[in-house]
């Protein structure tokens, strides 16, 4: 199938509502991501959702499309070289959690619960969030820490692998956030000037509102 040569960011982005809509409704299926205040939420979705979208999309690639040595013609449309070099190259460092479905979810949920592990939550934070409501959500990510590591020491070969792998959750976790960093910059220079193209869900979460 040609690449459509008229495909610009925003016309990606907002082909990718849909995924944006599904990961919300997700998130907000657990109950535990309902006992956060709104407040709360507005600023976990905010600080996170777009990376985690990211790990999403390597997922559909690595089952939809699973040959990774092949460049992405539709990403190399749309980022820089260097952007979509590095969203490729973290694409492979996902692999281990990209295998076990349950495994990305529980790596997702405790991803999107991020504060501290976050470069953009202090941005991207209500005015009202306060002390008591950010404890709130580091309680409920600790519930899903503890799954996510029961989960993965009764599917691992050793208490050794199991460290390894919790381990590379966190360093991921701490080193894409310069890929994310780059490409939130990219993202919010150019969609800017088409913000009147953009679908809602899209606007709400890469559009500042301050």
């Amino acid at each position: 199938m040609p690449l459509d040569e008229s495909l610009t960011l925003d016309k990606f982005l907002n082909a990718c509502a849909n995924i944006y809509v599904a990961l919300i409704e997700f998130f907000k299926s657990l109950p535990e991501f309902g006992q956060i205040s709104i407040n709360g939420r507005l600023s976990l979705v905010k600080s996170n959702l777009n990376q985690i979208f990211r790990i999403h999309g390597a997922y559909l690639m690595k089952h939809i499309t699973p040959d990774l040595c092949k460049d992405s013609p539709v990403y190399l449309r749309v980022f820089p070289q260097e952007i979509y070099a590095g969203i490729r190259n973290d694409s492979f460092k996902l692999t281990p959690f990209l295998c076990n479905p349950i495994l990305l979810k529980l790596f997702m949920i405790v991803l999107m619960l991020s504060t501290h592990l976050s470069t953009s939550f202090e941005q991207n934070c209500q005015d009202t969030l306060d002390e008591y409501s950010i404890r709130a959500i580091l309680n409920v990510q600790n519930f899903y820490l503890k799954l996510l590591w029961r989960f993965i020491l009764s599917h691992s070969s050793s208490y050794r692998r199991s460290v390894q792998l919790i381990t590379s959750f966190i360093g991921h976790t701490l080193t894409s956030q310069v890929l994310q960093a780059n490409i939130n910059e990219y993202i919010c220079t150019v969609l800017p000037s088409r913000v009147q193209e953009l679908k809602p869900i899209i606007k709400s979460v890469w559009i500042s509102n301050k």
